[in-house]
């Protein structure tokens, strides 16, 4: 296997799209403090919420510019790439309910940032950020172990977010598969990550937080008995900036999820334990199968948590390991997501998203 390439990041300027967004900032920070140049779209810079957590990170003042573009805008992006190296598309649509037009959003977005691409010589790749809904959604087989080569099972009634990162992921392979001859031809990677957790760097509150504050703040009486894939946000980011400079990525799709996948049930424990003390309730009692199967019929989002109920979701994650020579040469283990959900729950509350209770005593970790 060939050795991790390793480029002098001085003189390297790496385009993160969704530079505000949970993903995108982790990505920046780790880029500036791995000393490259790095270039960050938001849609609005104007937003101070957004704009200057990214403004605060460690030298961000030296190297860090931002500009603005939007998915929905192709005309913005071949200036945005100008003079970039390296592109990694963490920008994508994940709303909390998210309806069809979140398809066409998520593809448009991402042909318009890889079309730019394409007409601006110095960019050598792209690292686009997929999920596992891309790949494991659908399937009947509930003992199924699912690898890069698995796609998700897409019928007219799969959740539209679901469908949104097949259809983008399939847009994005099929584009890099059919360069016009005039064609600035870079190479493409994919980063599928389950769940991702983790601290936030910034007050604004994603659909990830969300999930995560339910169990705090009373909107989460009893817990389903579902199991899921989770990631910390810090691997996440790691393995695009990884997979940015390796070429045995190139072509490549790549799980990023820790394993064993997480019960509801352990989630509720961990954070029961360390945050009950401090004054907030953690629900514990578990929720009736039969209550979520018939609430399924009225609501969307119950149709999703029945459909996965009792299923125990196991990947093979070992590619991250081997095509990054992770283990090995890297030093890169996953974090215990257990661990990391109760660092979510401390940054939510550190960020004002959750209040401070009487009780609160604040984390011991550095966040």
């Amino acid at each position: 296997m060939v050795i991790a390439e390793i480029s002098d990041p001085k003189n390297i300027r790496v385009l993160v799209t969704g530079a505000s967004g949970y993903l995108g900032i982790h990505c920046v920070k780790q880029l500036l403090e791995a000393g490259y140049i790095v270039r960050g779209t938001v849609r609005s810079l104007s937003n101070s919420k957004k704009v200057e957590p990214l403004r605060s990170l460690r030298f961000a003042s030296e190297r860090l510019e931002l500009v603005v573009a939007d998915l929905e805008k192709p005309d913005s992006w071949v200036e945005a790439l100008k003079d970039c190296t390296y592109i990694l598309h963490t920008a994508s649509p994940f709303p909390v309910n998210p309806d069809e037009t979140i398809i066409k959003t998520a593809v448009d977005g991402t042909l318009n940032v890889l079309s730019a691409a394409a007409k601006v010589p110095t960019v050598k790749k792209i690292v686009l950020t997929g999920s596992c809904v891309a790949i494991i959604e659908g399937h009947k087989d509930d003992t199924k172990i699912f690898n890069e080569n698995d796609w998700t099972v897409v019928t007219p009634s799969t959740n539209p977010y679901h469908r949104s990162k097949v259809a983008a992921e399939k847009a994005a392979w099929n584009f890099v598969k059919n360069f016009e001859n005039n064609d600035n031809k870079f190479e493409l990677t994919v980063i599928n990550p389950s769940f991702i957790i983790g601290p936030l760097l910034s007050d604004v509150e994603g659909t990830s937080a969300n999930h995560i504050k339910m169990f705090l703040n009373h909107s989460m009486p009893v817990v389903p008995t579902i199991c899921i894939p989770m990631v910390d946000v810090r691997d996440v980011a790691a393995c695009h900036i990884k997979a940015m400079t390796n070429s045995n990525t190139d072509g490549e799709r790549i799980i990023a999820a820790s394993q064993p996948s997480v019960w509801m049930k352990e989630v509720s424990k961990v954070l029961g334990d360390e945050f009950k003390p401090q004054g907030y309730c953690v629900p514990q009692h578990k929720a009736p199968n039969m209550i979520i199967k018939a609430a399924s019929l009225f609501s969307d989002q119950a149709k999703m948590i029945s459909e996965r109920l009792n299923v125990d979701y196991k990947i093979d994650n070992s590619k991250v390991s081997e095509i990054l020579l992770a283990k090995q040469l890297l030093n890169f283990e996953f974090r215990d997501p257990r661990k990391s959900v109760v660092e979510m729950a401390y940054s939510l509350i550190e960020h004002g998203i959750l209040p401070k209770k009487s009780g609160y005593k604040g984390s011991n970790t550095k966040l």
